[in-house]
């Protein structure tokens, strides 16, 4: 039996891995949405009950490090994500979704999962 909200996730995964296809195949320089990778990176390992550090979330961004650290804040300006201190290692921090930024991943996603 699949965990609640299994099929947004399944949704999320497969437009990741369509960007990446995209990219692959028509490549990155006529495609950018860092902010987007980002959201959907964090969608995938809040259901996966994952912690993302912010450099794991630069690279899930596929994008240069300053473009990458420059959307986050972004959405952190928006209250989609926040940062939150590692509590074993204060020289980390991990990115999460805030819980307006699930809601309106929730939504986005739940239209590309009607049948």
């Amino acid at each position: 039996m699949k965990k609640p909200g299994a099929t947004l996730v399944d949704v999320a995964r497969r437009l990741y891995l369509l960007r990446k296809r995209r990219d692959a195949e028509l490549g990155n320089l006529l495609f950018s949405e860092p902010a987007w990778d980002i959201l959907l990176d964090l969608f995938i390992s809040d259901y996966d009950d994952r912690q993302l550090s912010v450099s794991a979330v630069c690279i899930g961004a596929r994008a240069p490090s300053a473009t990458a650290l420059r959307y986050l804040s972004l959405l952190q300006d928006a209250a989609l994500v926040e940062r939150v201190r590692d509590a074993t290692d204060g020289r980390r921090s991990h990115v999460k979704l805030t819980t307006l930024g699930r809601r309106r991943m929730t939504n986005l996603l739940a239209m590309l999962a009607l049948p």
